[in-house]
């Protein structure tokens, strides 16, 4: 539902706004390293809030489009700091890198059985205790 919502928009913003495509490079600057640990952490809330892993993915992408979509149309000029440079393909790369990291560290960091070592994540913390028994 989420994606043809974000689909919708994006069709009818084109039609009323002038598109603008980013004039930047892959180069890793504190905007990059934002798309990278925000998509890593929208992958981690989604995950973690009954989501799957295919919902958390694609609502973690979906979001990551949506900003770069508003990055084309809201001009950083006019509209100072809601505004962006443009659309940018690097940041969606640095977008999926996030969540693909995300993925990979959500499938090989599991609590073991019988391990003294345990986390838990609930509506507020993330913990992590060591049993001494």
């Amino acid at each position: 539902m989420l994606i043809k919502t974000l689909m919708v928009l994006l069709i009818c913003s084109l039609c009323y706004s002038e598109w603008r495509w980013a004039d930047d490079t892959i180069e890793l600057t504190h905007d990059k390293e934002a798309h990278l640990v925000g998509s890593f952490g929208l992958y981690y809330l989604f995950r973690h809030k009954e989501f799957n892993e295919t919902e958390s993915i694609l609502y973690s992408i979906g979001l990551g489009l949506l900003k770069e979509t508003s990055d084309a149309l809201v001009p950083w000029e006019q509209y100072g700091i809601i505004g962006g440079d443009g659309f940018s393909k690097y940041d969606l790369y640095y977008n999926i890198s996030g969540i693909g990291l995300a993925y990979v560290i959500d499938k090989l960091w599991k609590p073991k059985e019988n391990s003294k070592w345990e986390r838990g994540f609930n509506n507020n913390t993330i913990s992590f205790s060591y049993r001494l028994y």
